[in-house]
């Protein structure tokens, strides 16, 4: 079975946005789903597995995961919202001790959160 495709000419413009829009859309699939894991591995520890655990993430990787839990929760905190907004604005600079400390805490926090254990329920 053989199916024909009909293609138009579309201004680049266009197509460049649309290609665009596609990418941004599967990098955030994939975010997601790397986060998934991450949490998902998480989640399946006892207490002070967990803990531990989020207190050796590097920072990349506790600040992608804080942000995609924030997201889940639901949560309006202030506190975290500046934390991701500060790594967003500026990359490269690493967090201070404090905002590590609380990062790490409020991750951990949030992971024990019932709205968070349901969502990552409810997204398998």
């Amino acid at each position: 079975m053989t199916h024909k495709t009909k293609t138009m000419e579309i201004p680049v413009a266009i197509a460049d946005r649309v290609q665009i829009l596609i990418d941004a859309y599967e990098a955030k699939e994939k975010f997601k789903a790397e986060r998934e894991v991450v949490v998902n591995n998480l989640l399946s520890m006892d207490n002070l597995g967990c803990e531990m655990a989020v207190y050796s993430l590097p920072q990349d990787e506790l600040l992608d995961t804080l942000r995609f839990v924030y997201e889940l929760s639901g949560t309006n905190s202030k506190f975290i919202k500046n934390i991701l907004t500060q790594s967003r604005e500026n990359p490269k600079k690493a967090l201070s001790d404090s905002q590590r400390a609380s990062a790490k805490g409020l991750l951990f926090n949030l992971l024990n959160d019932p709205s968070v254990i349901s969502a990552m329920k409810e997204s398998q």
